[in-house]
């Protein structure tokens, strides 16, 4: 038997392996950020407030959220599903890690296609987007590059929007700006990049009439 720190005695002592995975969730997190997957999100009934390391994140009272880079999708292809139409423009998401995809309705080369695969533009991430503005929301000018990545930032008039080092090395300082299509919507505090995770729509949140 052990002692615990209340005094008394435990009959049972922890299990190790549950305390290792723990730690290195832990550690993992601290290292690279905060693991995002949309396909676990949509198989959670509750709100998601807490990392699989314990932590509060992804948390919607304006606290930023660091998130890890999902390795997979930027060097194989992201997996896209049709999320809505909105300002002209269909709305795409990636099923696991929540980048989102905007393409002019008119000219959508994915038009007919519901789900599809999309491999990163990597000269765009290297030299930056160009860009075109879409609309003003959230206190925010939205902007999309011609390969579909859109940002929101808090300067109107941009043309080129490029992703600053610290994104490259740490990952995404995400903060909540609101729900929509079923979704709960983030963008970086750095770059502006946009992210979409699958949520329960609650009427009471903030920025539930988001568009």
């Amino acid at each position: 038997m052990k002692a615990n720190i209340l005094g008394g005695f435990s009959t049972k002592a922890p299990c190790r392996p549950v305390l290792l995975r723990s730690f290195l969730a832990r550690l993992s997190c601290q290292l690279f950020g905060h693991m995002v997957d949309n396909r676990v999100f949509s198989q959670v009934q509750e709100s998601l407030d807490r990392c699989r390391c314990g932590a509060p994140f992804l948390q919607q009272n304006g606290s930023a959220t660091r998130v890890r880079h999902t390795v997979s999708c930027f060097l194989r292809r992201h997996s896209y599903i049709k999320v809505t139409e909105r300002n002209g423009y269909t709305e795409y998401v990636c099923q696991r890690c929540g980048h989102p995809l905007l393409f002019e309705t008119a000219g959508d080369p994915y038009a007919h296609r519901g789900t599809f695969e999309k491999k990163v533009r990597y000269l765009c991430n290297l030299f930056g987007h160009r860009v075109h503005q879409l609309s003003q929301r959230a206190g925010l000018t939205e902007y999309a590059c011609h390969c579909g990545h859109s940002f929101l930032k808090p300067n109107p008039g941009l043309r080129r929007v490029t992703h600053p080092l610290i994104c490259f090395v740490a990952g995404h300082f995400v903060q909540f700006l609101g729900c929509r299509s079923g979704y709960r919507e983030y963008a970086c505090r750095n770059c502006g990049h946009t992210f979409c995770f699958v949520a329960q729509v609650n009427p009471s949140l903030p920025g539930q009439a988001l568009r």
